[in-house]
């Protein structure tokens, strides 16, 4: 009998949950214990047992095999580890297929992607008279501020999707 309780509290530990509802919404956790009110999580956090169904969905163990697979390595950068209610978890991104298999490739090419963006800059003669009367690094640091400052966040994202797209376009071309 006490086997039987083991085994079903190791199947109950394995089995793995995800938020669908929620701040913690595409989170995966699996099950520690449960009282009379309360399932806790492993990973920190509680739910109502009357809204379990509501909250939570299971995953096929191959489902959760991903979600598990791609977890930190357990070190704690931010040092946020603790208490449940002080710890902060980013739920895992959903992946396509596609992009589990991409994911999983071993051998990628490294292929340059070239980006170039036009700004304003000063015209030789200023830049001579500029070199005779400032320091040389202190007038190529506000240089590059300079040129820095011009360029928008938003347009460099675009430029580089853009690139990307550009460069699909060219290494696989569909014949």
């Amino acid at each position: 009998m006490a086997k039987e309780k083991q085994a079903t509290k190791e199947k109950k530990e394995k089995q793995h949950w995800q938020w669908i509802k929620g701040d913690d919404s595409g989170m995966v956790v699996t099950i520690k214990e449960e009282d009379d009110q309360w399932i806790y999580f492993n990973e920190g956090g509680r739910v109502s047992k009357d809204l379990k169904s509501e909250y939570l969905q299971e995953l096929d163990s191959d489902i959760a095999g991903e979600y598990v697979q791609t977890k930190s390595s357990g070190i704690d950068p931010l040092n946020v580890g603790g208490s449940p209610d002080t710890n902060i978890s980013i739920p895992p991104k959903e992946s396509s297929p596609i992009r589990l298999l991409l994911d999983k490739q071993k051998k990628l090419d490294k292929i340059p992607l070239s980006i170039s963006f036009k700004v304003n800059a000063p015209k030789l003669g200023i830049m001579s008279i500029l070199e005779n009367s400032f320091d040389l690094n202190e007038l190529n640091q506000e240089l590059e501020k300079f040129m820095e400052d011009q360029i928008d966040t938003e347009e460099i994202i675009r430029t580089v999707k853009d690139s990307i797209k550009i460069l699909i376009e060219e290494r696989y071309k569909q014949v």
